[in-house]
């Protein structure tokens, strides 16, 4: 089942990766860089306010962009667990390791059209995956690193989704990392839209923040962005099937013939 379940995986990663990010420019970064997002952040002088937090929360001062790479298939030193790159060759990294108490913002603004309604419920969707690494030095909570995850309506400003947590946050499930760090495995987010978005423009936003004291990092792993189903997750580290330029049409039959080459191999040894 171990080897089904890995041919499976290269299956949907091959028939996936041309269709995730339909109505996003670069959307699941492919290109190799960040071609189609804007690229902000400054300092973070702490969240405003006492939890729970919201966007309203977030305090940014100065207007100089962080740093923000596209990386391909690296092991995370701090959360090794997290398997790379999420969806076909690269995926975003939003900040990065090193301290400051630096701010990065990506965000990239879009019109919701008729192709991404999801016809199982006729409602159009905004799907994409995020993994957040921070350190936690047990600062009080709104001196500790965090991300934020939005969708926002433009015409009225309206979030239609949003995730904030800091570092160590004790109902957000962290997982503990190496030594201090914590992180989540990549969430792939499934955010349906109302039926008059569409015609609409949305905002994505996505912000990773270093503790406000300096000495403490955080940044968050992004891929996917688009209105199609993500293709399931790798369970374990390993190589990744290279995604081929070919139309959807090819990649279905390689996918195919992948699946199907790993099943008589399981019959033979079997």
């Amino acid at each position: 089942m171990k080897t089904l379940g890995r041919f499976l995986i290269a299956a949907f990663t091959l028939c996936g990766a041309s269709l995730t990010h339909a109505q996003f420019q670069n959307g699941g970064f492919e290109q190799g860089d960040l071609s189609g997002w804007t690229i902000g952040g400054g300092s973070n002088p702490g969240l405003a306010g006492a939890p729970p937090f919201t966007a309203a929360s977030i305090q940014i001062t100065g207007s100089t962009p962080g740093p923000a790479s596209v990386v391909g298939e690296i092991t995370d030193a701090n959360a090794p667990e997290i398997v790379l790159a999420r969806i076909g060759q690269h995926t975003a990294k939003i900040n990065d390791e090193n301290t400051g108490a630096l701010v990065t913002t990506l965000k990239q603004t879009v019109q919701v059209t008729a192709a991404d309604i999801d016809p199982a419920d006729g409602l159009p969707h905004i799907r994409f995956a995020y993994a957040p690494v921070m350190d936690d030095p047990g600062h009080s909570p709104e001196q500790q690193p965090y991300f934020y995850v939005a969708i926002r309506r433009v015409s009225d400003n309206s979030v239609l989704f949003e995730k904030i947590a800091y570092s160590g946050q004790p109902d957000a499930n962290f997982l503990t990392g190496t030594g201090n760090w914590k992180y989540l495995p990549f969430q792939d987010v499934d955010a349906v839209l109302p039926a008059n978005a569409v015609g609409e423009s949305i905002e994505l936003t996505v912000i990773a923040a270093d503790c406000s004291l300096g000495g403490h990092a955080g940044y968050v792993y992004v891929d996917g962005f688009g209105s199609a189903p993500l293709p399931p997750a790798a369970g374990e580290a390993g190589p990744k099937v290279p995604v081929p330029a070919l139309p959807r049409q090819g990649l279905i039959l390689l996918a195919t013939v992948v699946l199907l080459a790993g099943m008589l191999a399981m019959r033979r040894a079997s």
